[in-house]
C-alpha cells in the first residue's frame, strides 16, 4: 500500500508538472489544448495497474486545473477528475488482463472503430456549429489531421505487435474519457456557465459542442499516447524491474 500510494502520488505530480511545462507553448483547438502530457499517466497505469493510474491521473488533472488551467475547481471535479480518472482507469485494466479469443476480438474491433467515429463526430460539430463553409476554409486541414492520426493508429495496433494491447486499451480508454468530457462540458455550461479561462464564451455550449469537444479532445491526445507511452514504459520496466506492480501484486512479464 504505501509503494502505490507513493507511485500514484508521483504519477499526479508528473502529470501537473509536465503539463506545466507545456503551457509554453499554448497550442489549442476550439477551447481544447494538445495535451503531450497524457503518455505519464498511460505509462503508470501500464506498469502499476488501474487504480494507480487512474487516481494519480484525476489527482493530476485537479492540479493542472486549479494552478494553471482553467482555474475552476468544480468544473474540474465534475468533469476533469471523473474522466481521466475513468479512462486510465480503463487503460490499466485493460492492459494489466490478458485478453484472448473472441474478447480480443471484441476489444480490437472495438478500438478500431472508435477514430473514424471521432473523426465524424468531429466533422459533424464543425459543421453543425460553424456551417459549411468550414469544410473549404482551413479549418478542413484539421479533418485531415484526425485521418492522418486515425491511420497511424491502425497502422502501430497491426504492426507493433507487443504494444497492441495497450494501444487498443488507450482507444478505447481515451475515447470513454473525452466523451466525459465533451458531455460534461456541456452540461457545465449549461448550469453554472463556463470560466473565461475556457475561451468558449460564458454562454451555454450548443448541443454540437459535445461531438467537437470530445473529438477533439481524442485527438489532440492520442498520437502522443500511442507513441511516447510504450518506450517510456518499457525503459522504466528494464531500469527498474522490481516496480512491475499489477493488480495481482505480483510482476508482470
Amino acid at each position: 500500500m504505501p509503494l502505490r500510494l507513493t507511485l500514484t502520488a508521483v504519477n499526479a505530480a508528473l502529470y501537473a508538472g509536465i503539463g506545466a511545462l507545456w503551457t509554453l507553448f499554448p497550442l489549442m483547438i476550439f477551447g481544447v489544448r494538445f495535451w503531450p502530457q497524457v503518455f505519464v499517466p498511460a505509462v503508470f497505469s501500464v506498469l502499476f495497474g488501474p487504480w494507480v493510474g487512474g487516481v494519480g491521473a484525476a489527482i493530476g488533472i485537479f492540479l493542472a486545473d486549479t494552478i494553471y488551467g482553467t482555474h475552476d475547481a468544480l468544473l474540474s471535479l465534475l468533469v476533469g477528475v471523473p474522466a481521466n480518472f475513468i479512462g486510465f482507469f480503463v487503460i490499466g485494466w485493460l492492459t494489466n488482463h490478458e485478453w484472448k479469443g473472441i474478447a480480443k476480438r471484441v476489444l480490437v474491433s472495438l478500438s478500431l472503430a472508435i477514430q473514424p467515429l471521432y473523426a465524424v463526430a468531429l466533422v459533424l460539430g464543425l459543421y453543425f456549429l460553424f456551417g459549411a463553409t468550414t469544410l473549404g476554409s482551413s479549418t478542413s486541414y484539421l479533418g485531415l489531421a484526425g485521418l492522418i492520426v486515425v491511420l497511424a493508429i491502425i497502422f502501430l495496433i497491426f504492426v507493433r505487435n507487443k504494444w497492441a494491447d495497450f494501444e487498443v486499451a488507450a482507444s478505447i480508454g481515451l475515447a470513454i474519457g473525452t466523451a466525459i468530457i465533451g458531455v460534461g462540458i456541456v452540461a457545465y455550461s449549461a448550469i453554472f456557465g463556463l470560466p473565461v479561462a475556457e475561451g468558449l464564451g460564458t454562454k451555454p455550449l450548443g448541443d454540437a459542442f459535445v461531438y467537437l469537444v470530445a473529438a477533439s479532445s481524442y485527438f489532440t491526445e492520442i498520437p502522443f499516447m500511442v507513441i511516447l507511452t510504450p518506450p517510456v514504459a518499457a525503459a522504466c520496466r528494464a531500469a527498474f524491474p522490481s516496480l512491475r506492480v499489477i493488480e495481482s501484486g505480483t510482476p508482470k512479464q
